[in-house]
């Protein structure tokens, strides 16, 4: 009876350890179950950055390629001013140089016509002191043709 006893505790404590056992083993599978959806969900948020992350990578070439024609068009267009500047500053210094080339002229010319005038007025002069002494003499003379018409008559 006494080993039977023995045996029937032995066997009601070792279904105790089993159900214990059973239920340890249950909250650990469902542990491992939590922990493996867990796993899923941040495997599939790792790919979703993943995925985000390629994209971004792609945007920022995209916009890196960009960035780099738009400063290679800067700087051609800057090449291009600089190039007009250039060309406009030598126009301007030729510009100045016809200035400076014409004012010359103008003043050469404006020389020569306050000669030309002056030699004007002397000619002038000389032809109205011509003039007088041939109507002087034009005079003289109509009157000495007067004279010797009336003493021919």
């Amino acid at each position: 009876v006494r080993l039977n006893n023995e045996h029937d505790e032995s066997t009601t404590t070792l279904n105790t350890k089993i159900t214990d056992l059973q239920k340890d083993l249950d909250i650990a599978t469902d542990d491992n179950e939590a922990l493996t959806k867990k796993m899923k969900e941040a495997s599939e948020d790792i790919e979703t950055k993943q995925t985000q992350l390629e994209c971004l990578e792609a945007d920022k070439r995209d916009l890196s390629k960009q960035l780099e024609a738009t400063q290679q068009k800067h700087n051609a267009d800057l090449e291009s001013f600089k190039l007009q500047e250039e060309t406009l500053k030598a126009d301007i210094a030729e510009g100045v140089e016809t200035i400076a080339s014409l004012q010359g002229k103008v003043e050469s010319t404006e020389m020569e016509l306050k000669k030309m005038s002056a030699e004007h007025d002397e000619s002038t002069a000389v032809l109205d002191t011509k003039i007088r002494e041939l109507q002087k003499g034009l005079d003289i003379a109509t009157d000495e043709n007067e004279s010797l018409n009336t003493k021919l008559q």
